[in-house]
């Protein structure tokens, strides 16, 4: 009879040797031993396996108040399986019940949970303080506040938005230090920004940098065709350190409108937001203007003895024993009537426009014939969804807005669509944005000129006197024909004659991007602009015949132009943090280029001056005085840059800029230019002495030196140019 080994013993002899158990048949103890330890060992195995299988976990994500947060990703750490919490602020997810998540959500401080094992895990984040927000400065690279060296100010894109307006820049007044911004007031017109000043004779409108893509020129001046609403924040860089990386487009400033907003994970959300208001003209010209006629003559009268002038008579009469009379034009109508009584004029030979008769009256409030309370109405509609890697936004926008002049109307449309994608170490989408908008009417940026001074409603307005009616006894409109009453146009009349004025503006914009994390503190990012306008103006000029001097001719100009602008930036960024010391380095290549063309014809003495026949064709108006003229430039620009940065316990803190710009704007012999800067910071308030004041939260010194360019220059003025004109 034979005795079998047992398995596990035989096993074990395989693999140790014959050696290990010398002895094959006693020591049963020992053996009973060793194998409760290889059962200890199995089942640790056993029970470590089992705790790494995944589980369902859910949960909550909520602020400090307790309001749970929307769209919060949360993320297996070390895999790519993630979640978004809907509006209630709940997740579900798949993890190992031995793993850990993590919580991010802009605006909020990232959060780390262990599972351990648990299915439900609730989790409260912190709100970033202002100096640990994270900010775009340049080339969609982001910083934290606290590390910027430069004067940069951020906007606070909430409180701006309370503000209505066509354009977000109008919503920047008084919004940001040493900025200022001015705007006609009429809907739509041309808002002219200045950032701590004038600095040059030819162009001080700053560089904006839209989702990545630079616009700058007249075309970028207006920014109408971007909806406010679709904004998140708005950065101004103000002096040389901060700018420089932008070279030879910075010394005006630069505005960065960066990061729109963009989708957010979870199911399609749609969010409608509905605007409407009515906007009153106040606190203007119609505090100091004189309505009464008998009081104006009192400042007109003084006006001419304070010249040593004699006072004319011609409408009030003698300066002793002044009247207003019946009528004003014509006047000194008969050798038989009192000067400015004019009596015997016989209505019935009133004839347009030859033979004009025009009233008087005891005092016409200009102000109120020509400004009133009008409407606004902004409307948004809003789509949201996606993953963590596949988030999308799509935002439509009808923005409608009554000038407080009359007739003056301005409507903009908009869409746009962005998208994002990532994959591992790769991230790609793109931002599209499709816009049109129609000004009609007192347009103050028209091609013929009627801007500013006595050429705009504004100055019309305060221009005529307040004895001059609206309207003559035909109905047609009234001015200051006579002598003494001033060279001017009614203001209602100008509004009205240019009511059927229109500019027309469509564009696409976007840009498409991709990046490539090539390990966690090297990566390179890639991105494409592109930038098409066409726009079209139509502005008609009425005869004026009530004028004192007239304009007895009409005349009708059209210009239909095209813009193109594309860039292409490819930037390589390295971050490095040890110990005390932190590190991050950038370096970029950037090309860009512009192509313009405008057309502009125009034609006078139109047969017929309704709107549907203003066509610059010979049938309907003089066909001598047909012109047609066009032009237009390209002008390209390229790009070499870096920017260094260094942090030291967040309390020494330095920055190093250099940008090299060739602009064909510029002379061969002239076109390069290099634009270095420095930037240093010292936290005080980290220091020792500082550190926990109850007076002084933050204290920073900073010192910064840059020289940036201007290359907005007109195309070709580097060689001799020839104009003419027939006749």
């Amino acid at each position: 009879m034979t005795t079998q080994e047992p398995y596990w013993r035989s096993a074990m002899e395989t693999m140790l040797g014959k050696h290990a158990f010398p002895h094959r048949r006693p020591h049963r103890l020992w053996a009973v031993g060793l194998s409760f330890v290889m059962a200890l060992v199995l089942l640790g195995a056993v029970r470590g396996t089992a705790l790494s299988q995944e589980i369902s976990v859910s949960g909550t994500v909520t602020e400090k108040s307790g309001f749970p947060l929307r769209g919060v990703t949360v993320r297996v750490t070390g895999s790519d399986v993630s979640a978004t919490t809907n509006q209630y602020g709940k997740y579900t997810i798949l993890a190992p019940s031995n793993g850990e998540l993590t919580f991010t959500l802009i605006g909020q401080k990232p959060g780390k949970a262990s599972i351990g094992g648990r299915t439900t895990v609730d989790i409260t984040l912190e709100r970033i303080s202002f100096l640990e927000e994270v900010v775009v400065t340049a080339y969609s690279e982001s910083q934290k506040r606290s590390e910027i060296t430069g004067a940069v100010s951020g906007v606070n894109v909430e409180q701006v938005q309370k503000r209505t307006g066509a354009s977000v820049l109008q919503r920047l007044d008084a919004a940001v230090p040493g900025v200022t911004v001015d705007a006609s007031g009429s809907p739509g017109s041309r808002t002219t920004l200045r950032i701590r000043g004038v600095s040059s004779f030819q162009n001080n409108d700053p560089l904006y940098i839209v989702d990545g893509v630079p616009v700058s020129g007249a075309d970028g001046s207006y920014i109408n065709w971007l909806n406010p609403n679709d904004i998140q924040s708005i950065q101004v860089l103000k002096d040389a350190s901060a700018a420089s990386i932008y070279g030879a487009r910075a010394s005006n400033g630069v505005v960065i409108i960066e990061t729109t907003k963009r989708g957010a994970g979870g199911p399609p959300k749609t969010t409608v937001r509905v605007r409407s208001g009515v906007a009153s003209p106040v606190r203007g010209y119609d505090d100091i203007l004189l309505t009464d006629a008998n009081a104006y003559y009192q400042v007109f009268k003084t006006a001419y003895e304070n010249a040593g002038q004699e006072v004319p008579t011609n409408i009030y009469g003698p300066a002793s024993s002044p009247t207003i009379p019946k009528y004003i034009w014509p006047n000194n109508c008969g050798p038989d009537e009192a000067a400015g009584v004019c009596g015997n004029v016989d209505p019935a030979s009133y004839a347009y426009p030859d033979n004009l008769i025009m009233g008087s009256s005891t005092g016409t409030n200009w102000w109120k014939q020509v400004f009133s309370p009008a409407y606004v109405g902004d409307y948004n509609v809003d789509v949201t969804g996606g993953s963590a890697e596949n988030a999308y936004l799509v935002s439509a926008n009808y923005y409608d807005q009554n000038g407080t002049a009359k007739y003056n109307h301005f409507q903009r449309g908009s869409l746009r669509v962005n998208t994002n994608f990532q994959r591992r170490k790769w991230s790609f989408g793109e931002n599209l944005a499709v816009a049109t908008d129609r000004h009609n009417g007192g347009i103050p940026d028209d091609p013929g000129g009627g801007t500013s001074a006595e050429d705009g409603i504004l100055g019309k307005n305060i221009l005529m006197q307040p004895i001059v009616p609206v309207r003559d006894i035909a109905g047609n409109f009234a001015s200051g024909k006579a002598v003494s009453l001033g060279n001017n146009t009614n203001p209602l009349k100008y509004a009205f004659a240019h009511k059927d004025d229109i500019t027309k503006n469509d564009r696409i914009f976007g840009s498409l991007f991709a990046g490539y994390d090539i390990n966690s503190k090297l990566a390179l990012r890639s991105r494409v602009g592109f930038n098409a306008t066409q726009g079209a103006t139509s502005f008609f000029t009425p005869i004026t015949p009530e004028n004192s001097e007239p304009q007895t001719t009409n005349s009708n100009l059209e210009s239909q132009s095209d813009t193109r602008d594309w860039s292409w930036s490819n930037t390589l960024k390295y971050i490095q943090n040890f110990d005390k010391h932190g590190v991050s380095l950038l370096v970029g290549q950037e090309v860009s280029k512009t192509t313009h063309r405008l057309l502009q014809g125009q034609c006078s003495g139109f047969i017929d001056p309704d709107v549907n026949t203003r066509y610059l064709s010979d049938v309907l108006c003089d066909a001598s005085t047909k012109q047609v003229t066009s032009n237009g430039f390209e002008n390209a620009l390229l790009s070499f840059f870096g920017k260094a940065d260094y942090n030291y316990a967040n309390r020494y803190i330095a920055t190093f800029t250099l940008r090299k710009d060739g602009s064909s704007n510029l002379g061969p012999d002239h076109r390069w230019g290099t634009f270095p800067a420095v930037g240093l910071g010292w936290r005080i308030s980290q220091e020792s002495f500082l550190r926990n004041n109850k007076t002084l939260s933050d204290v920073m010194l900073r010192f910064g030196w840059g020289i940036t360019g201007n290359q907005s220059i007109p195309s070709g003025r580097i060689v001799a140019q020839y104009s003419g004109d027939r006749g």
